[in-house]
């Protein structure tokens, strides 16, 4: 008797198994000739819904199918252009990621593991990302960028900086000694006093040989040297130099002289834009490229688009 109950629950169970097989592995639609199943549809929304929840998004059902049909749709470009992304392709990529995290590729699959993150699914979101610079070569029109066109937007740009790595910005400060709490009112007062000469006019070089209490600077007119502006921001910097750069940064012209600031248990201090040099080529350069890679993203967009209308897509939900 009890062989025959085991023998029951070992068929429903082997039946149950093979059902949920048949499910996972059901298609829920055709891209062209080629299809996408149940379990490429749960596996690429466990992976995109991890992706979306490190930003504080969602993933819905749509979102997933989409992604699915856009990348059959660029494997079929692909193949139709007797090009195939080799396993070793994905393979050396994947070695190089690991690379850059100081990991092997088999310890950089655990880590994905213990993320949550499957392997295979994040395996073929860079056979994805091949393919995409792949077709950018065969469908996206790169057109040259022109100087004109390169100038006009710099120039109309509201946020520069990104553009302005190699620019150096020259500074000078002046410093108020603060080193007691009856101190800090007083100097405080005299900066304020100090700052409004230099908004005036007065030159700043003598106001640093006369007020400030840097030994390091008075003499040479508080001069804090030139400065990478793409350096702005950075903790390693003094205070007084991420002011000046944070200026500069923000649209700030030369001459343009900081409000008072304080650093905290030494005093007080204000700081000037005394020069301003920018590489207008290096600028440009790297003005074209932003302007080339937007084009090149929209013009892969479109086509994505308009082959999406082109194939026959076919999703059974």
């Amino acid at each position: 008797m009890k062989k025959a109950v085991v023998f029951i629950l070992s068929f429903i169970f082997l039946q149950s198994n093979l059902l949920f097989n048949d499910v996972v592995n059901s298609i829920v639609g055709i891209v062209g000739s080629m299809p996408i199943t149940y379990e490429d549809f749960l596996s690429r929304k466990t992976f995109l819904t991890l992706q979306a929840r490190s930003i504080g998004q969602k993933v819905t059902d749509d979102m997933v199918y989409k992604d699915l049909v856009e990348e059959r749709i660029m494997y079929l470009k692909l193949k139709e252009n007797n090009y195939v992304i080799e396993d070793n392709d994905v393979k050396r990529r994947l070695e190089s990621i690991a690379k850059q995290y100081n990991m092997t590729s088999d310890q950089f699959a655990k880590q994905l593991m213990a993320e949550g993150i499957s392997y295979e699914e994040y395996k073929n979101s860079i056979k994805k990302q091949i393919a995409m610079e792949n077709l950018y070569g065969l469908v996206v029109n790169n057109a040259e960028i022109s100087d004109e066109e390169a100038d006009e937007f710099y120039n109309n740009s509201k946020d520069k900086s990104a553009f302005e790595a190699d620019t150096l910005v020259k500074l000078s400060w002046i410093f108020f000694k603060a080193a007691t709490f009856t101190e800090k009112g007083e100097k405080q007062e005299l900066a304020s006093k100090v700052r409004g000469m230099a908004a005036r006019g007065q030159d700043f070089a003598e106001l640093a040989k006369q007020y400030s209490e840097d030994e390091a600077t008075r003499k040479n007119g508080g001069d804090l040297g030139y400065n990478l502006l793409y350096d702005a921001g950075k903790r390693s910097l003094p205070a007084q130099i991420n002011a000046g750069l944070n200026l500069a940064k923000r649209g700030y012209k030369v001459g343009t002289v900081s409000s008072v600031r304080e650093l905290v248990g030494k005093g007080f201090y204000i700081v000037k834009i005394m020069e301003i040099e920018k590489d207008m080529e290096s600028i440009r350069t790297r003005v074209k490229n932003y302007l080339s890679e937007a084009r090149m993203r929209e013009s892969f967009i479109k086509w994505l688009d308009e082959e999406t209308k082109r194939v026959s897509v076919q999703i059974y939900k």
